[in-house]
């Protein structure tokens, strides 16, 4: 995600929007363990991945990589990519074992570029840079075995794109393991397949998630098989149409949320019928802003704080 925008406001009047529909039996409960976290304003919009917050701060230019945990506590790391008089990190995720991954793209003093993959070592004693032009990676995520995948383009020397859209897999090494091209995504625009830029790339305990920027959901296996694709709620055509997404360890995919002061609404997938149902939330304080990510089967939000709100299933 390049920037740090909100997604749009996204707002679900349950009754109004589904009359038809009773309120999903699920529920989601509010731990009230709020805890406050520092998320600057400088950077993109943090994702919870794994066990973790991690996000980037003055991401152009000297970009420095935060995490923070389930207590707010903050851990910084400088990325040093050698020869690089400037760099911009486009994502960063966490894994389990602490670990970090960027994507981005680093350009020399005599206008030298190139885009590139990190991986940095839980305790931060390493970091493993690999250069994977014409490769142009834009969103990452770190699987439960460690190994990193990502979304983006495949470039030539114009530099035009190729490709539009490329599932990558990688080793921590910078080993190439897996490469799908992914076709037949909506486009956000007449001709605009490219549809990786502000997208969410999320990992479950066996499979890749990929909300593109066209608000088009696709999944697939560890083996970089296509699972299914779907569509968001409502018909909506951009991501920025919802306040967030989330993918839970046991695949429960959510989409929601508010950047304003208000109940946290949300709409759980049903693969099966490739519909979205409500669900109902308990024990809000009516002050939750938009998700950032499950930590397992823990639901992570952002609140006014801003804080760090979690919701765990009922009977969980």
């Amino acid at each position: 995600m390049k920037t740090r925008k909100m997604f749009c406001t996204f707002s679900l009047a349950i009754f109004g929007l589904f009359p038809e529909m009773a309120l999903a039996q699920r529920q989601l409960v509010a731990t009230n363990d709020d805890a406050p976290v520092l998320i600057p304003m400088t950077g993109h919009v943090p994702r919870w991945t794994n066990n973790r917050l991690a996000g980037c701060d003055h991401c152009d230019g000297a970009p420095i990589l935060y995490t923070a945990d389930q207590w707010g506590d903050r851990g910084t790391t400088v990325l040093g990519i050698p020869g690089s008089d400037f760099t911009s990190v486009y994502d960063v995720a966490a894994g389990s074992d602490g670990s970090l991954a960027a994507v981005g793209l680093a350009m020399s003093g005599d206008s030298r570029m190139g885009t590139f993959i990190a991986w940095i070592a839980p305790d931060r004693s390493r970091q493993v840079i690999t250069r994977v032009w014409p490769y142009s990676p834009t969103v990452a995520a770190i699987a439960p075995d460690g190994t990193i995948w990502t979304v983006g383009a495949m470039m030539n020397d114009t530099p035009r794109v190729v490709y539009p859209n490329v599932l990558r897999h990688y080793a921590p090494s910078g080993q190439l393991l897996a490469s799908t091209i992914v076709g037949r995504t909506r486009p956000t625009a007449p001709n605009a397949y490219k549809v990786s830029e502000t997208s969410a790339l999320m990992v479950s305990s066996d499979r890749v998630g990929w909300l593109t920027s066209a608000c088009q959901y696709l999944e697939f296996s560890f083996d970089a098989v296509e699972l299914g694709r779907y569509g968001c709620p409502n018909g909506y055509s951009s991501i920025h149409k919802i306040g967030g997404v989330a993918l839970s360890s046991a695949d429960d995919l959510l989409v929601g949320g508010s950047h304003e002061v208000g109940p946290l609404a949300l709409l759980e997938l049903d693969r099966a019928t490739n519909t979205w149902n409500p669900v109902q939330v308990l024990q809000d304080s009516g002050k939750t802003n938009t998700l950032l990510g499950f930590d397992g089967l823990t639901l992570i939000t952002e609140a006014v704080g801003p804080l760090l709100r979690r919701y765990a299933w009922s009977g969980q």
